[in-house]
């Protein structure tokens, strides 16, 4: 289902709670924490999240190449309000009035915060224009988690900005954009897999080198662990242009650009996906097509297999 623009919102701030700051790489055992809070309707079962949890884990495990193992713990549905929190804000007054009593009642039913680096808390019998708010390492859910959700919020909560999209196939500072319509990363609208540019802020590929001469390369796909490279980098004047391969669900290239616009800490600069990069209603390269950015680069997809692509940038 495509999401309401206000569906995720980021704060640039860290919450006063005792939890660490976010940041840019994401390695290690991680503690995740979801309370499910509510003044009375429970709307969906432990159950559901318990399967969620199970998805997110390995999801990350698979992304990360084993490089970030989480452990997601859920409560009981936990008597938290006496009517309906509501919405709250984009302050840390507004977000904490909402969110203390749900960590309150965690807490008294044994689920101490100092045992986890993050905390996500599904509200029930709560209707807002938007499904997550990000303060920090906490989350915030006005619905039901499920992977695309939670991996969002927690990409948030590791340091990564929005993964945006386009129609426009060209001149992106002067497009419309959608500020999470990447239908493939969690950090847009998808939950096929973080790009290759999110996999390199969260440190879980290595920096990739710019292309510096027109020629024949290969790339990688972006889901093995592997020396090849695995996203061609075109450094223009506004900013950074990211041609990756993927083998599944389709094989083609997928373009993406990084503005060179500076952002607060610690959140990266958001990603815009090109949309329809070859007039065909899809946002890849098939083999044999080329996309053109007039008057720097033009990429072709020459050969397409399971593991790496062979590519030709003129």
């Amino acid at each position: 289902m495509r999401r309401t623009p206000l569906l995720a919102v980021v704060v640039l701030l860290a919450a006063a709670v005792g939890l660490p700051s976010a940041g840019a790489v994401a390695k290690g055992e991680e503690r995740v924490l979801v309370v499910l809070a509510t003044n009375g309707p429970r709307p969906y079962t432990v159950a559901e999240v318990q399967q969620t949890a199970r998805e997110i884990e390995t999801f990350f495990q698979v992304s990360s190449f084993g490089q970030m193992k989480l452990h997601v713990d859920v409560t009981p549905w936990l008597s938290a309000f006496t009517t309906s929190p509501g919405c709250g804000g984009l302050t840390n007054e507004s977000f904490e009035a909402v969110v203390a009593p749900a960590r309150v009642a965690a807490d008294r039913a044994g689920y101490h915060m100092a045992r986890y680096d993050d905390a996500i808390y599904a509200i029930a019998n709560v209707r807002c224009a938007f499904h997550g708010e990000t303060w920090g390492r906490e989350v915030m859910l006005t619905t039901q988690p499920n992977l695309q959700l939670a991996a969002h919020e927690l990409g948030h909560t590791f340091g990564l900005g929005h993964a945006q999209a386009s129609t426009c196939s060209a001149n992106p500072l002067g497009c419309a954009r959608d500020g999470t319509g990447d239908p493939l990363s969690p950090m847009g609208e998808g939950a096929v897999d973080f790009s290759v540019y999110e996999k390199v802020t969260l440190g879980w590929i290595p920096a990739q080198p710019r292309v510096t001469a027109p020629g024949k390369y290969t790339v990688a796909v972006p889901t093995l662990q592997t020396k090849l490279r695995q996203a061609l980098v075109v450094e223009t004047e506004d900013g950074d242009w990211w041609i990756e391969y993927r083998s599944r669900p389709f094989r083609g290239l997928v373009v993406r650009w990084v503005d060179n616009l500076p952002r607060p800490a610690p959140f990266g600069t958001p990603s815009l996906l090109v949309m329809d990069p070859v007039k065909r209603g899809r946002p890849w390269i098939a083999k044999g097509q080329s996309y053109r950015l007039p008057g720097s680069f033009r990429v072709t997809l020459l050969r397409a297999g399971a593991a790496q692509a062979q590519v030709r940038l003129r």
